[in-house]
């Protein structure tokens, strides 16, 4: 009896840690493809979608980082800001506004283009043509 004891003791500290090792290994690339991304070293799209409607809104791609805004609230809406590598050490910074009816999603896409500095944004809404008055 001892002896299963010892036996079932021993699977499962090895079983705990296998589950810790995947959980680290895990965070450890999630952390790592974060800080490429924000070295610009990953091309992505984000695009944003309206929950009520299921609405496309718009949606950008390129090597950009995320910059959330989380803690600026504007007129009750927050927003992200995404800054684009745009051509050797320069760079483009839009900011997106994020309402309680609007997710986006994030994903890491291969760069068709070739070009290390392609860039684009797609509204999928008409845009009004006297913004500001």
């Amino acid at each position: 009896m001892k002896k299963t004891i010892k036996i079932m003791m021993a699977l499962m500290i090895a079983a705990m840690i296998i589950f810790v090792s995947g959980c680290n290994q895990a965070n450890t690339m999630r952390n790592n493809i974060q800080k490429e991304a924000d070295k610009f070293n990953v091309y992505r799209k984000i695009t944003f979608v309206n929950l009520y409607t299921g609405q496309l809104l718009y949606s950008a791609e390129g090597y950009f980082s995320v910059q959330t805004t989380y803690n600026n609230e504007y007129q009750g809406q927050q927003e992200i800001g995404l800054v684009f590598n745009v051509a050797k050490n320069e760079y483009k910074m839009d900011y997106f506004s994020i309402a309680e009816n609007v997710c986006y999603v994030i994903e890491q896409i291969e760069n068709t283009t070739g070009d290390p500095y392609h860039w684009k944004i797609v509204w999928y809404i008409a845009i009004p043509e006297n913004v500001g008055g």
